[in-house]
């Protein structure tokens, strides 16, 4: 923008600004700012002035002065697929990118409004990932806009070891240029998959640098474990081809969830492997067996569980070796007693083992075992062993090539206390929190302290500098995908908003390199592959790199000298603690993001805290011995008599009051935490989170969990024995989303055995109140889904439905939207969740709302638990997991609309429930009338107000604006006393039928050369194909459970679905008729294993509670009839 400056004293003619620098200096300016920004004015002077300018871009405050948008980066960056000349205001841009992460850089694309990034997708590119993203990518956006990142460089105040002062960008550069003079520099870093920074780091190292990396939460250092244990001088990654396997078994390996890495493309490969569309597929269908201490969504997913306490599983898994070598005949008479005798504590498996093992060797070249990254190194060496002599490798899976692991932190200590270095550079992470160091005596071995972090956290407070770190999308950089397989850039959608440095820069300067980060990024790509752009790579996203595989073998005879890792079994009196990253924060760089905090984790249904998750068999010895706890549900009469069972945590008032105990180890080391009892554990398995409990954090990870970092071995061990417990007196109110976890019979999640469903396609049908009740449709109920879905039949009702047609008009809709979700495919991952409340501006409302049931998700994934018949007053140990994603359904007839006064609430002519959020009064008759509850209410002005500032109403706080930067300008922001949901996306859809029907209109123009009312379309011509629109929730999804799309196409895959005899709707019998329905989960057991059951539990609790004249042998664990 060039603007002309009204300046009448000008002598030389008129002048011209062509940036807000150059703005900043007109007198009129510095009025206004003075006027309209007080504080800001004061930030025009000195180091806080860039700042503030871009601040000023960045939002629209400028607008009236001419500015659009944020300032885009310096060097061009290049959209995804075709490139628009200029930005076009209200039309987004989409740009390649990645998100660096432990478990390799994760190929996105990014939606930007006027250059601000807004949503974050996956890039199509990327064949393993299909576009899907996890959930902490969708929350990373919000981390860009976090108002408590570190704005500007800071140093410590001579003396003073509490008050910092601002210093510049260019003093952050000068220091390091003079501790490089110095010599004796030291880095600690976060491990990376950065090809650019694995370039620097031989530079560095040269220069005399010391290099250290640090990762609390390790997956990848078991890889220079197996790559010594195999006698290589080079680490090996396991990589899975599940699409190629028909036999998993996961060995205490969370697939799907945030705990292993690739759980994206692990759930794309295996979820694809369990679709089921006919009886056929099911035939085809793979089946996964899982052995865990925890219970994880894995778990929750497999066909076969077995729990184990961590601990154990190398006696396991040398009790399975021994049978697969024996069905394989493989090995000597010698090592096959040896390893029965290393397995003898887990005799009580056998048949278990044995039966798991027979299905294994059926089809060994299909088959494959995957151990948990936190396992002891023989347990991982044994599967390799395992997975050679079954025929796996090369084909099921692959074990690829990677570089020894650096020296670790457990090197840097002792080097730092030796005096081999003076400055320590440490870039991210934060371990003066995440690890075990004394860092008391570290610090005083070194002179100069530098950290580079996202905000202020423990370690800064130890440093002598504190540098922002710049977001991954304000930064340039390039990096592998954790199969090897491609290298994705990092390319910036927005200059940075405040004076940070990306870790490139830093490295630069400490090379003594005074070349711009781009550049470098841009010659590393250029000296890897000459043959194609830099241009190209920017706008595809990707290059295809060979990955090197290793396929050495094993001598199966030398497990024999293998030494297994003993540990005693734990018991009441030995107890072990299991690690795991939270699922909210990590390793606790998302502690300070409102969506992942506010997200329940999916089988805890926990919010903004962490708990000590223990199993029912411990919680009954613990209330035993200290009845005051009240771990576990009061028996009542009918409990006592088996007429019902508890199906429920314990709640008093709907809050959950947990005990807070002290576990502690031998040495003196403990922590405090809630506990929470979990069914699905090990019965002597603690399971602890890490990544919460932070001490200095901002303002929304404030008072958050506990922190269970203190418990972790000093070599990254997260499996911890001999733990005491012993209860404080103390009690906490968790923020628990879901209190009840059974479907109490009724047929919410539909279920059935491939055998079932191979007899009875239909057994859906056959299931739920709808089954004995009068046919919905009545006289059209065998009539196709278009007929049903344009004409609304009145059925079986007492009145005639109106039929939803154009105003004024017979017409149907053009569209009719509808959407399918298969239960059969859905892990449990909550990436939905998140990626709905990035969409749809959907605020955060802060744990005290939570508690009072405000929260605002407009879907939710319900978790049931179901088991095998029991005691009335026990809760369940062993347990079937059910997960459903409940939004609005969009009703046919919806309860909803009829109740609304103000006529709100509405049906519009495609089948949409809409919302007019300026006619809602706030009566919330449709909440209540709702029988899904998927309407929230604003109770406060959340989009507003400060969470701890809500009930001032308007004399409270108001949010910092910086976070409005993210938000969607195609979907309203909701005001106090509106009531708002799921809208299938709408403004996706409109956006859709807009470019469908510009392109129509161009192509008649060329075609007749007629043009505005002379031009005639055809319906068929503005009818958008079928595929193009994704709604939020159903573009994020890695296993593909979601469709959307028109219902009255009988070609469209949602039609399909929705015909597919597995479909039915919840709660169809109040013929509410959705445009929301589900399809029946299919599960695969196996008929010879130990817990073997013709019917999952679900539809057994189903049959003997709908059916309880038959709850005596008819309705048995043996027989279950729809």
């Amino acid at each position: 923008m060039i603007k002309q400056i009204e300046d009448e004293n000008l002598k030389s003619g008129k002048r011209y600004w062509k940036s807000l620098d150059d703005l900043a200096e007109t007198p009129g300016f510095k009025t206004w700012v003075e006027r309209e920004f007080p504080e800001g004015a004061s930030m025009l002077e000195g180091v806080q002035r860039r700042g503030f300018m871009k601040l000023m871009a960045a939002s629209f405050g400028l607008a009236g002065l001419g500015m659009t948008g944020c300032r885009r980066p310096e060097h061009t960056i290049l959209p995804y697929g075709k490139s628009p000349e200029e930005l076009i205001p209200g039309l987004p841009n989409y740009y390649a990118t990645s998100m660096p992460t432990p478990q390799g850089y994760m190929p996105l694309i990014v939606e930007s409004h006027e250059g601000r990034p807004t949503k974050v997708e996956g890039n199509p590119s990327y064949v393993p990932y299909g576009g899907s993203t996890n959930i902490y990518a969708q929350a990373s956006i919000l981390d860009i806009y976090d108002p408590d990142r570190t704005k500007l460089p800071q140093q410590k105040a001579d003396g003073d070891g509490i008050n910092w002062n601002t210093i510049s960008i260019d003093q952050v550069f000068e220091q390091l240029t003079s501790w490089m003079t110095d010599g004796k520099v030291a880095v600690l870093a976060e491990k990376s998959f950065s090809t650019a920074r694995k370039n620097l780091v031989v530079k560095l190292k040269d220069k005399g640098v010391s290099w250290f990396e640090h990762e609390p939460i390790d997956l990848s250092s078991i890889e220079s474990d197996l790559g010594d244990m195999l006698n290589i001088k080079t680490g090996l990654r396991l990589v899975p081809e599940f699409n190629k396997s028909a036999k998993i078994l996961s060995l205490d390996s969370d697939l799907f969830g945030n705990r292993e890495a690739n759980s994206l493309s692990n759930t794309r490969s295996i979820m694809k492997g369990r679709k089921v569309l006919s009886p056929k597929d099911a035939k085809k269908m793979n089946r996964l067996y899982s052995v865990e201490s925890d219970l994880t969504i894995t778990g929750g997913v497999a066909d076969h569980r077995l729990r184990l306490e961590s601990s154990q599983f190398s006696a396991f898994v040398n009790l399975l070796a021994a049978e697969i070598f024996t069905l394989r005949k493989k090995g000597s008479a010698e090592l096959l007693k040896k390893l029965k005798a290393n397995g003898e504590s887990q005799k009580s498996h056998l048949n278990w083992i044995k039966e798991c093992a027979k299905d294994l060797c059926k089809k060994p070249k299909s088959s494959i075992v995957v151990p948990g990254s936190h396992l002891a190194k023989d347990v991982h060496l044994i599967c390799y062993v395992i997975n050679q002599e079954l025929g796996a490798i090369g084909n099921t899976v692959n074990y690829i090539v990677t570089d020894k692991q650096e020296s670790n932190i457990n090197n840097f200590a002792k080097d730092a206390l030796e005096g081999k270095f003076d400055t320590l550079i440490v870039l991210g992470g934060n371990p003066i929190y995440n690890s075990k160091l004394d860092w008391d005596k570290i610090n005083q071995k070194i002179k100069n302290k530098l950290h580079l972090g996202h905000s202020k956290n423990e370690t800064s407070l130890a440093c002598d500098f504190h540098v922002g770190q710049s977001h991954y999308l304000e930064s340039w950089d390039e990096g592998t995908t954790w199969d090897g397989t491609v290298i994705v850039p990092v390319q910036p959608l927005i200059s940075p908003l405040f004076e940070t440095l990306s870790e490139l820069e830093i490295l630069l300067a400490l090379s003594g390199s005074s070349e711009k980060v781009h550049d470098f990024v841009k010659t590393t790509r250029e000296v890897r592959l000459s043959d194609s752009s830099y241009q190209d790579f920017l706008r595809l996203g990707i290059d295809k790199i060979p990955a090197k595989s290793f396929d050495g073998k094993y001598t199966l005879e030398n497990l024999s000298k293998l030494e297994p890792e003993t540990n005693p079994k734990p018991s009441a009196e030995n107890l072990e603690v299991l690690l795991v990253p939270d699922f909210h924060s990590w390793d606790g760089r998302f502690v300070n993001n409102g969506w992942m905090q506010e997200c329940p984790d999916p089988i805890s249904k926990l919010t903004w805290d962490n708990a000590l998750l223990i199993s029912p068999v411990l919680a009954k010895v613990l209330e035993e011995k200290h009845p005051e706890l009240g771990l576990l549900p009061e028996p009542t009469m009918l409990n006592k008599s088996g007429q019902i069972a508890p199906d429920n945590a314990n709640f008093d008032h709907g809050k959950q009051k947990a005990p807070i105990v002290k576990l502690s180890l031998d040495d003196g080391t403990y922590i405090e935490g809630p506990l929470y009892v979990q069914p699905g554990l090990a019965d002597y398995t603690i399971v602890a989170s890490l990544g919460m409990g932070r001490s200095e954090v901002g303002r929304v990870g404030e008072g958050t969990g506990y922190n269970a970092y203190p418990l972790q071995g000093a070599n990254g061990d997260r499996i911890i024995p001999k733990v005491a417990i012993q209860p404080t007196g103390d009690f906490q109110i968790l923020a628990n989303v879901q209190e009840h976890w059974s479907m109490e019979g009724r047929a919410i999640v539909r279920e059935a055995n491939v055998e079932e469903y191979n007899s009875d396609e239909a057994f859906a049908s056959h299931m739920g109140a709808e089954s004995h009740s009068p046919k919905i449709w009545g006289k059209d109920q065998e009539k196709d889904l278009a007929f049903k879905a344009q004409t609304t039949p009145r059925g079986n009702s007492s009145y005639e439905h109106p039929d939803h047609n154009y105003e004024k008009s017979d017409t149907p809709g053009l569209h009719q939207w509808g959407m399918a979700i298969d239960l059969n495919q859905c892990t449990g991952c909550s990436a939905c969740v998140v990626a709905c409340q990035s969409e749809n501006n959907i605020p955060i409302v802060g744990k005290d709302q939570v508690l009072r049931g405000r929260e605002m998700h407009w879907i939710r994934l319900d978790r049931y638990f179901s088991s095998t018949s029991r005691d009335g007053a026990e809760l369940p140990s062993d347990v079937q997991v059910s997960f459903q994603g409940v939004a609005c359904m969009h009703c046919e007839t919806a309860p909803c609309e009829t109740v609304c006064p103000v006529n709100a609430t509405v049906h519009d002519e495609e089948g949409l429930n809409a919302m007019a959020y300026n006619r809602c009064v706030g009566t919330r008759y449709c909440a209540n009338n709702c029988p899904y509850k998927v309407r929230r209410f604003n109770f406060f002005d959340w989009n507003k107000r400060d969470t701890k500032e809500l009930y001032k109403g308007p004399l409270g706080e108001k949010n910092d604006s910086l976070v409005d930067m993210g938000k969607n300008p195609d979907v309203t922001v909701r005001m106090r006393g509106v009531m708002e949901k799921c809208t299938y996306c709408v403004q996706r859809i409109q956006e859709s039928k807009i470019q469908v029907k510009v392109k129509a209109q161009r192509s008649a123009l060329h075609e007749t050369g007629k043009d505005g009312a002379d031009l005639k379309l055809d319906k068929d011509d503005i009818k958008v194909p079928d595929g193009i629109i994704k709604t939020a929730c159903q573009q994020v999804c890695p296993s593909d459970s979601i469709t959307f799309g028109d219902i009255s196409d009988p070609e469209s895959e949602v039609s399909k679905l929705k015909n597919n005899p597995r479909d039915y709707s919840v709660l169809g019998y109040l013929n509410t008729r959705p445009r929301t329905t589900f399809l029946a989960k299919v599960r695969n057991p196996n008929p010879n294993m130990p817990d073997f059951s013709s019917s999952p539990h679900s539809a057994r609790e189903y049959h003997d509670k709908a059916h309880p004249v038959h709850h005596d042998g008819h309705g048995s664990d043996e027989e279950v009839t729809h």
